[in-house]
């Protein structure tokens, strides 16, 4: 993308104090200016209207180079037209469905990493209920290792005061993707009042049963064709039903004039939001090491 069409001077003064709270030992100065244009849609103008306005940079052998979640960031936020902004507007048209209910299936595709050998390809996969699904393959070139269905529905019980409260709590935090060393830390989050899905939900979560309420976190996958994008976020059980909340996302998304103003923060993403287990893992592994993998994704006919 070119400064020109993107760059909205006000807005990047508001999120660049946002992004310097995040230490400078937490940085990996390792994506270069090809990589950024490759990837953000940030070209060469752009970068340097960055890095003129205080963004972090590091010198390298062919240029500057920079921080991978600080373009994320960058891209999220002052770009409607990013990848980003694309994926999360696959939320708001699941999200938007006039169904009660809704079943999706999600694909487990992954090549082989090291073809040619002897041996079928060994595969263990993580699949909801915090369980495993192990199989094997032949020359695997990248097919359906395995599929998962969720049954989601639209509406979801009333959240009591108590749990309402505890949301309001949340509403000084901006929604700012962390560095992976930072992620989970929920005193970081509470410090500076900025974080990411993972973060804002260890938060609540330990609030929450601080203050004896029944929470958990949940890692799973967004369930937006056509395909899943890793998420987390905290629920709360209301009624003997595990409620998924995510009200800093939902901010953001209305920030972003994605969400509408029937997307109040307290209102459930539930519908579209698929649970693998209680914390992070590798969804799929071949001969025990973790491989990169697509999550193609599909809505079956809804009631």
């Amino acid at each position: 993308m070119t400064a020109e069409r993107w760059l909205d001077r006000q807005a990047l003064d508001a999120l660049l104090p946002l992004i310097l709270q995040v230490p400078h030992s937490h940085r990996r100065f390792e994506m270069d200016a090809a990589t950024a244009a490759a990837e953000y849609q940030i070209d060469g103008p752009g970068l340097d209207v960055l890095v003129a306005a205080g963004l972090p940079s590091a010198a390298g052998a062919d240029g500057l180079l920079f921080d991978a979640t600080d373009l994320r960031n960058v891209s999220v936020h002052l770009d409607p037209r990013s990848r980003g902004r694309k994926v999360l507007s696959w939320w708001i048209r699941e999200l938007g469905r006039p169904t009660a209910h809704a079943r999706y299936r999600m694909d487990y595709v992954a090549q082989c990493p090291e073809p040619g050998h002897d041996e079928p390809c060994r595969w263990r996969l993580a699949v909801p209920d915090d369980a495993w699904h192990e199989t094997t393959s032949v020359q695997n070139r990248g097919g359906v290792l395995h599929s998962v269905t969720f049954d989601r529905p639209r509406t979801w019980p009333e959240l009591p005061t108590a749990v309402l409260d505890l949301l309001a709590e949340t509403r000084h935090i901006r929604f700012l993707w962390l560095p992976e060393t930072l992620r989970a830390d929920s005193a970081f989050v509470r410090d500076t009042g900025i974080g990411d899905c993972v973060g804002v939900a260890h938060l609540l979560v330990e609030e929450a049963r601080r203050r004896g309420l029944t929470a958990r976190f949940s890692f799973g996958r967004s369930l937006t064709p056509p395909i899943s994008a890793s998420h987390s976020w905290a629920e709360f059980q209301v009624d003997g039903v595990w409620v998924p909340v995510d009200p800093v996302l939902l901010d953001a998304l209305g920030q972003w004039g994605m969400a509408g103003p029937e997307w109040q923060r307290d209102r459930s993403l539930g519908a579209i939001l698929g649970r693998v287990g209680p914390s992070w893992r590798d969804l799929v592994t071949h001969a025990g090491q973790p491989v990169f993998a697509r999550f193609p994704t599909y809505r079956d006919t809804g009631g």
